[in-house]
């Protein structure tokens, strides 16, 4: 893990990446956090950690672990792509920024260390552009992160591209970035990560590629248009700032373009992001704009297109490029109104609460606010679901198939653990346990191969969370239940009409689920930060 001061360019060096820190991933940076918590600016993290960015089914992955200008709670978001592998070829698993500087620059990291350039050129470019003259300047090889227009103008739901095509999505860490003047990172060398048993990762890697046609969910990843592209039911998605539940959501995969490429991550065959008018798409922002060039428009702003969607919808404003560039500018912002559909400051994913009450009730109580990868779907879950997972699910002690629409906290606590961990390795969950091919056993043989040790990923998931919680505590972060629509305002039409949560019973599972998750922090002292730290 290498620091740097951005207001000096002085570097040192942080503590080799160990198993109870996950190997250096993002359980790591909450610590780095948590110390620096009380800075003036508090650090920004960027992790691959020893598993990220290893040339392997579900490694290509790197994290951002932060404070979010989005809601003032912790933040940590993911990438997938090239630019875990950057890291590590650079011969760092994690990048530590503290302070600012003075004038925009570019962080290069070159075999071990790092120097700060001047980004003036390179001020007001979108992320295009940006990354173009940085390849022209770094070599074509070099894996480049960038902020656009937003993130210069800290937009509080500005992201940070890597690699063109692969975000650091939501909670702002294109802002964070911005405030700090950092207008880019660059990672240059040639270095190979280390891998205890070459051979071991082989196997899994094969094994992982053979399995994809039977998968149902990385089959449909694989295959064109990707799962970028989808048609949801009355109901299923977010219309109209989740005000109309009569309409489908979406597009039809028949009616889509064919993508024009992939934006393919080192050492997986899954080729998930499929690239539609230059810029990747990722599954959240087709629905959430209902344009694949608004998507590419936001791509290059440097702008997430989940909070902008949200925020258009809940003020009344259609999407349009021109809104986008002007947002990206400072030029203008949708007024925040009482309709936003948020919990903490950060705006609901599409997918309504009223059907998946369990992926809502998540959302709820994870320390960063929600998002849809936290758990798998509730549908999935269900009988008819997908029920090649269960014994899977089973075995980690969560009770399959569900009713639908029944809250469970305490199989989403435990699976929330799961996914936790997955998250803690740097594992792509679009890859992995318990829907995907790399099953549990997989992944810990996946995290073996690579390192020598067997990761407990429960424990490691449940770790992760608690730092998160105890991080928040200090930050005086208040717990929050769902916006009144979804209480008060049935689904109207299609298999899920009348569909509607019970504010009691939705108010009490999340208290459940809150206490299973997480040991209160002492509010004097900090223990619990002290103890894991």
């Amino acid at each position: 893990m290498l620091h740097v001061d951005l207001a000096t360019g002085a570097t040192h060096e942080g503590a080799a990446p160990v198993a109870d820190d996950g190997w250096g991933g993002p359980i790591a940076a909450l610590r780095i956090l948590a110390e620096g918590l009380d800075d003036p600016l508090p650090p920004v993290v960027l992790v691959a950690g020893a598993v990220g960015g290893v040339a392997a089914p579900g490694l290509a992955r790197m994290a951002a672990v932060g404070v979010s200008p989005l809601s003032g709670r912790v933040a940590e978001t993911r990438a997938e792509g090239p630019f875990a592998a950057g890291l590590r070829r650079a011969g760092i698993t994690g990048l530590a920024l503290h302070g600012a500087a003075a004038e925009p620059v570019v962080v290069v990291v070159r075999d071990g260390a790092v120097t700060l350039t001047p980004a003036a050129t390179l001020t007001g470019l979108d992320t295009g552009p940006a990354t173009d003259a940085l390849l022209d300047t770094f070599g074509v090889d070099a894996a480049v992160a960038v902020i656009g227009p937003a993130g210069e103008h800290r937009v509080p739901y500005a992201s940070v591209v890597t690699c063109r095509h692969h975000p650091l999505p939501r909670l702002g860490f294109g802002a964070l970035l911005g405030e700090r003047h950092v207008k880019a990172i660059v990672c240059v060398g040639t270095e190979v990560p280390p891998v205890a048993s070459p051979l071991s990762l082989a196997r899994i890697a094969f094994r992982y590629g053979a399995a994809i046609p039977g998968n149902p969910l990385a089959a449909w990843q694989k295959a064109d248009p990707g799962f970028g592209i989808w048609r949801g039911a009355p109901g299923f998605a977010m219309v109209d700032n989740f005000r109309d539940t009569a309409t489908p959501s979406g597009m039809e995969p028949e009616a889509a373009p064919a993508p024009e490429s992939v934006a393919p991550c080192p050492g997986c065959p899954t080729d998930c992001i499929k690239v539609f008018g230059g810029a990747g798409l990722h599954q959240e922002a087709l629905v959430m704009l209902g344009d694949l060039a608004l998507n590419a428009r936001c791509l290059q702003a440097g702008l997430d297109p989940v909070s902008l969607g949200a925020r258009l919808a809940a003020a009344g404003i259609a999407p349009t490029a021109a809104i986008i560039s002007a947002i990206a500018g400072g030029e203008a912002e949708p007024p925040l109104t009482d309709e936003l559909m948020a919990v903490g400051g950060v705006e609901l994913p599409p997918f309504d609460p009223r059907v998946q009450p369990n992926l809502a009730l998540a959302g709820a109580a994870a320390p960063i606010g929600p998002r849809y990868d936290i758990v798998e779907h509730d549908f999935d879950f269900v009988a008819g679901g997908l029920d090649y997972s269960f014994d899977e699910v089973r075995a980690i002690g969560v009770t399959v198939p569900r009713e639908p629409g029944a809250l469970d906290p305490v199989g989403t606590a435990i699976l929330m653990r799961l996914y936790s961990g997955l998250d803690a390795l740097n594992v792509c969950l679009f890859a992995a346990t318990p829907t995907r091919p790399l099953l549990r056993r997989d992944v810990e043989d996946l995290v073996a191969a690579v390192t020598g040790e067997r990761p407990d990923i429960l424990a490691l998931g449940a770790r992760r969370l608690q730092l998160m919680n105890d991080i928040n505590a200090r930050l005086g972060v208040v717990a929050e239940t769902l916006p009144d629509r979804f209480f008060d305002e049935p689904v109207q039409a299609g298999p899920w009409a009348g569909a509607v949560l019970d504010r009691d019973a939705f108010d009490a599972a999340l208290r459940r689920l809150r206490a299973d998750l997480f040991e209160e922090p002492d509010p004097v002292n900090q223990s619990t930060i002290e103890r894991t730290s």
